[in-house]
């Protein structure tokens, strides 16, 4: 079990999927369920949900697929892309951060947030939380029209750059563990729900 549960941790690690942006993460757990022949539906808002038959009061077992992100606002002249949040993203944490600019067919741009060299701050700016408004994503190109032919534009979602590293005693870390954790538990728990004689009506959101 824990090796499989690491194997799912890792790949729903890998895949981006900001808030209302979810459907490879999606798509990966209809696949994991549909080889232990659990059923699943989608609703209009995008929830997945299995749910396994039984006697009694319903339970519900839920994680969340999203992450946090961005979404493309504005694309200057000179190719950089400006962004508004997507959820509660730590602004001090961000800039230097690798980033993946989200483009249908899997032809994902990698960028990464600008920030200023330390010796060519002003003294003021050193130790200051710059706001992420006011940081610039760079994706490579020079100009508006090279941005636009990359396949971006206005709304594009924006995430950090997926990574899942394993280290210490089995720990790992990365992007959006939080709640693809929950998603890989979710897989299990079906696993072990598709073998059960009796119990209450469980379905997994």
């Amino acid at each position: 079990m824990k090796k499989r549960l690491k194997k799912d941790l890792v790949q729903l690690m890998s895949l981006p999927g900001p808030s209302g942006y979810e459907d490879r993460v999606r798509n990966y757990l209809k696949n994991e369920l549909k080889l232990i022949k659990a059923e699943t539906q989608t609703d209009r808002l995008g929830n997945l949900v299995t749910s396994f038959p039984g006697d009694g009061p319903s339970v519900m077992l839920f994680a969340h697929m999203d992450q946090l992100g961005f979404i493309v606002r504005k694309i200057e002249e000179d190719g950089f892309l400006l962004v508004e949040r997507l959820g509660g993203v730590p602004e001090k944490a961000l800039p230097s951060q690798a980033v993946l600019v989200l483009i249908p067919e899997g032809k994902d741009v990698t960028g990464v947030i600008a920030n200023k060299s330390h010796h060519a701050t002003q003294q003021s700016e050193k130790y200051s939380v710059v706001p992420y408004k006011d940081l610039y994503i760079d994706v490579g190109v020079d100009t508006l029209e090279e941005v636009l032919n990359l396949g971006i534009n206005i709304g594009s979602p924006v995430v950090y750059k997926p990574t899942a590293e394993e280290f210490g005693n089995e720990r790992i870390a990365g992007t959006s563990i939080d709640d693809r954790a929950g998603c890989a538990i979710a897989i299990e728990i079906a696993e072990k729900l598709s073998f059960r004689k009796s119990g209450p009506p469980i379905h997994l959101v």
